[in-house]
């Protein structure tokens, strides 16, 4: 028994140190998964209690204020390959200096999603109003700005959330927000997404206190 415990443990770490970034509620599901196929049997409750008590939980509802950009690829595989934490921070390096010139850097772009469903961004003195709802099954947290809708990746990121778009819409989104933007930031940006498959683009944010 001590010897399986061990292995649940190292399984476990593992999983909690391959990359920092992990959907909402999936995190527990993926551990589990891992370990249950380890373990060679379904997990006594008293493990899923060690498991569940180990793992972050986020509240969404809160002001999020913007740290750095954040880069995810589709497939998480794609993060322990060879190259793979490379190319994402070479992503991150040449895309926060072009987001800085149209005004989103940190301490001037915030998220603030309220319980009643609605969000307000703000960037420098401009604040955009819209809606935002959360589909647990699917993950995912769309947006809605100016009559536009987002759908975006809510992910776990130690204490911070990272809030992550597909290229294009994170090009419009920015369009949006933002009286800075001109067309040729949002078309290095885009170059920079175009060069890489399978990536979605956003921002690290730190919850307000």
């Amino acid at each position: 028994m001590k010897k399986t415990i061990v292995l649940i443990g190292t399984v476990l770490l593992s999983v909690l140190s391959a990359k920092a970034q992990f959907n909402l509620g999936s995190l527990l599901n993926q551990a589990k998964e891992v370990v249950s196929e380890v373990a060679g049997d379904a997990l006594p409750e008293e493990v899923q209690q060690i498991l569940g008590a180990l793992l972050p939980e986020v509240e969404i509802p809160g002001t999020w204020s913007y740290v750095d950009v954040a880069v995810e690829f589709d497939s998480q595989d794609a993060l322990t390959k060879a190259g793979g934490t490379v190319a994402a921070e070479t992503v991150e390096a040449k895309i926060a200096p072009m987001l800085a010139k149209v005004g989103i850097q940190k301490g001037a772009f915030t998220f603030t999603f309220k319980e009643d469903g609605t969000i307000t961004t703000t960037l420098a003195k401009k604040e955009v109003s819209g809606t935002w709802k959360f589909d647990k099954e699917q993950e995912v947290v769309t947006l809605g700005i100016n009559g536009k809708e987002f759908s975006t990746r809510m992910c776990v990121n130690g204490q911070n959330i990272n809030i992550l778009f597909k290229a294009d819409k994170l090009l419009e989104l920015v369009k949006t927000i933002s009286d800075k933007s001109s067309n040729t930031t949002i078309a290095t940006i885009g170059a920079i997404a175009k060069a890489y498959d399978g990536m979605h683009i956003g921002f690290e944010c730190e919850k307000a206190h």
